[in-house]
């Protein structure tokens, strides 16, 4: 249904003239920013193709990218970490199936179905099923210009709007400041899927028909078209909105304090230091870990330690064992087994797999 002008083949190198990812001390949390008011990220992935294993386009307002790559290229940039953005993201999947981590629980999202993550939310997508699914990128001032100009009610029908549980979510997220509480809303589908992805499908066509070919009136046209696909949202007889929210204000902060200790330490803190540390009880830190990811103190941390030792034994020679020692393991068949259930390989058969350098001596000594 999309016909897009190839502007670049090789779009990985030039993905940051769209958004940014400013990378924390390690690849556990990364920041994206959106440099365009909005953004439409369209995404296939075909996991047993390794020839065209991901295809991307990449359109905002004068920019576009479209680009594919082989699975072993693309592979080291699509890694699986958690991150977070300056901008509202809205998933909506277009066929197949796709499975994403939000605060590290995993959430399938089937052909129709939709979710909406604020600004503060950490997630991540697994590349693992077969999918295509539109990212829509939505700028804080894209938001404010789009609700100023639904003030313009010439018809009664517009008027007699009432304010939905999605127009709260971005109202309370654009104008309660210091409101750094993390919110997402699934949106379920109720309605046979294909007359949903029909009337779906027609508005991304439009909107990227008028972001690659824009005219007088583009803008307002473009506004126009986001109104209705939230008005698809919002209508009781497609979708049942599910909204969550992700603890505290208090327990937010806790929760950040928690991980950018496990950052400073490679997860590799014990319960006992991180209640000295932040002055709260190891069993209460335990419970805010548990409620926001799923995880005890001890397995979140194993997460950074994890990811560690994968880049570990991708950017340097060191030993294996060397490695393992330096991340706390006095006992190597411990790392090998955690790492093993981490990565679904071993330490050795990742590092060739994703050596960035030359093959090091993987000599246990």
């Amino acid at each position: 249904m999309y016909q897009f002008q190839n502007e670049d083949t090789n779009g990985s190198k030039n993905l940051n003239e769209l958004v940014v990812s400013t990378n924390r001390d390690n690849s556990i949390a990364s920041f994206y920013r959106l440099q365009a008011p909005f953004q439409l990220n369209f995404m296939t992935l075909h996991p047993e193709d390794r020839e065209c294993f991901y295809l991307s386009t990449m359109i905002a307002p004068d920019h576009s990218i479209y680009f594919s790559q082989r699975k072993e290229q693309i592979l080291p940039i699509l890694v699986n970490t958690m991150h977070h953005h300056d901008y509202y993201e809205l998933l909506f999947v277009l066929e197949g199936e796709l499975y994403q981590n939000i605060e590290n629980r995993r959430h399938l999202y089937p052909v129709g179905s939709c979710c909406l993550l604020n600004k503060k939310v950490q997630h991540t997508e697994e590349y693992s099923t077969d999918f295509r699914a539109v990212f829509l990128h939505l700028s804080d001032s894209f938001i404010h210009d789009l609700y100023r100009n639904l003030t313009l009610y010439y018809f009664k029908t517009e008027r007699e709007h009432s304010s939905t549980l999605l127009d709260e979510f971005l109202f309370s997220n654009l104008y309660e400041h210091g409101n750094d509480t993390k919110k997402y809303i699934d949106f379920i589908p109720v309605k046979d899927n294909p007359w949903i992805i029909q009337n779906v499908h027609n508005i991304f066509e439009q909107i990227t028909t008028e972001t690659l070919a824009p005219s007088i009136g583009s803008s307002a046209v473009i506004m126009g078209l986001f109104c209705k696909f939230f008005c698809y949202l919002n209508s009781e007889e497609n979708y049942t909105t599910i909204p969550v929210q992700i603890g505290t204000d208090a327990e937010n902060k806790i929760y950040d304090m928690v991980t950018d200790a496990m950052i400073q330490t490679n997860g590799r803190i014990s319960r006992q230091e991180l209640s000295s540390l932040l002055h709260y009880s190891g069993v209460y830190l335990n419970n805010v870990v548990k409620k926001y990811t799923g995880l005890t103190l001890y397995d979140y941390g194993m997460t950074f330690c994890m990811n560690k030792a994968a880049e570990l034994l991708t950017s340097t020679n060191s030993s294996i064992s060397d490695i393992a020692v330096s991340l706390g393991f006095t006992n190597r068949t411990h790392f090998y087994k955690v790492f093993q259930r981490t990565f679904h390989t071993t330490p050795s058969n990742y590092r060739k797999k994703h050596m960035q350098h030359t093959t090091p001596d993987d000599g246990e000594n």
